[in-house]
């Protein structure tokens, strides 16, 4: 693809109300205003990251007042805004109430949306079907607003993933089922999803944002940046960069850059506003990387998958024995044994399921003995 993109980075170092509105709009008058992307009269649905029921100052959702100054923009375009999104587990309202989202909601004059009514759509991709929420599909323009965090399976979750959302419940967990281990498939599942929704615009919070055990359990880090861009390759590829990694070091990237979707070349990004150089973040702490590929036969990847890829590990001192992670595990990989949770990694997929969702941060993600050797 030789196209450029357009990003913008803008700075702001907190969430109070004024700042991050502001922050917001000029992110997106960077990139030529609200009015360049929906149309007044339209259904707007604003996307976040609502993962699970956390505090906005946990880093696990994106921040109220971000969708609060979205909201905004959409109401002075003179369209309608609707929040949405499908929490991993945990009931939408409460997950809603618990994220700080119900208050500015209804203070906007904004509507919430569940996902619970789904359709089911043709895709001329790898993959050929994808049930998905009706309101994602039917709504005259999406804008997607990702959390930048950290996740055991794709390195760093971003605009791209932020759209797995848009697929309903425990269809995500059949999603990592029917692609097992094989995370580059899988990323290039929510590449494919990412071009049917079409979201007219990502923004990305990066304000605070989250390193180490993410997307669930890490450490909140501040960041200080908006990051909004009409192309979400390309603001993954930019917030990527902003921590020291390139595109090929993520598979949802990888997996944009070879059926040809957005742009992952910083050389053919036009940055506006503050500049990427000045916004490197040093130390940032990711997750032990994913799997070391080799072009290994299946029978002797399967015997060595322990050694050569990283897994969840169940720190014991914390888990509250709730069996949220079992609950959600699409290979049933996780079960009681005796008085504990213990994880049988045979048939363990590597999804991160059970991290991704764990309450108490009680899973983390531990490199195979073979990766811990290999530099």
């Amino acid at each position: 693809m030789t196209k450029k993109s357009v990003v913008s980075i803008t700075r702001c170092d907190n969430y109070d109300t004024e700042q991050i509105t502001a922050a917001v709009r000029r992110a997106v008058n960077d990139i030529g205003g609200i009015k360049s992307f929906i149309k007044p009269g339209e259904i707007v649905l604003i996307k976040p990251n609502l993962l699970k029921a956390n505090k906005p100052d946990e880093a696990v959702t994106t921040h109220p007042e971000v969708v609060r100054a979205v909201i905004r923009l959409v109401h002075d375009a003179g369209c309608k805004a609707v929040v949405g999104d499908s929490p991993g587990f945990g009931d939408f309202r409460k997950v809603c109430e618990k994220a700080g989202l119900l208050d500015v909601i209804s203070e906007e004059g904004a509507a919430l949306a569940d996902f619970n009514d789904t359709v089911a759509i043709k895709n001329n991709g790898r993959f050929q079907r994808f049930e998905i929420s009706r309101l994602a599909y039917e709504a005259d323009a999406i804008i997607n607003l990702p959390k930048f965090k950290t996740h055991g399976m794709t390195v760093l979750t971003g605009a791209v993933k932020n759209l797995f959302g848009c697929v309903p419940g425990k269809r995500k967990v059949q999603w990592h089922f029917n692609t097992g281990i094989n995370h580059e498939l899988f990323s290039r599942m929510l590449v494919e999803l990412c071009m049917l929704l079409k979201p007219r615009l990502s923004i990305l919070d990066a304000v605070v944002g989250m390193e180490g055990n993410g997307p669930g359990s890490g450490d909140p880090r501040p960041l200080g940046v908006i990051i909004a861009g009409e192309d979400p390759v390309a603001v993954d590829a930019v917030s990527a960069a902003m921590v020291g990694l390139d595109a090929n070091q993520l598979p949802v990237l990888r997996a944009a850059l070879a059926v040809g979707f957005g742009q992952t070349r910083l050389d053919r990004i036009t940055v506006m506003g503050e500049s990427l150089s000045r916004i490197v973040v040093k130390g940032f702490r990711l997750p032990p990387q994913a799997h070391f590929e080799w072009p290994l036969p299946e029978w002797l990847r399967s015997i060595l998958k322990n050694a050569f890829t990283t897994k969840p590990v169940i720190r014991y001192g914390l888990c509250p024995q709730c069996g949220v992670c079992q609950s959600h595990c699409p290979q049933g990989a996780i079960r009681t044994i005796g008085d504990r949770l213990e994880i049988r990694y045979r048939d363990c997929i590597r999804c991160f399921c059970c991290q991704e969702l764990c309450p108490r941060g009680a899973i983390s993600v531990s490199k195979g003995w073979a990766l811990r050797i290999v530099k």
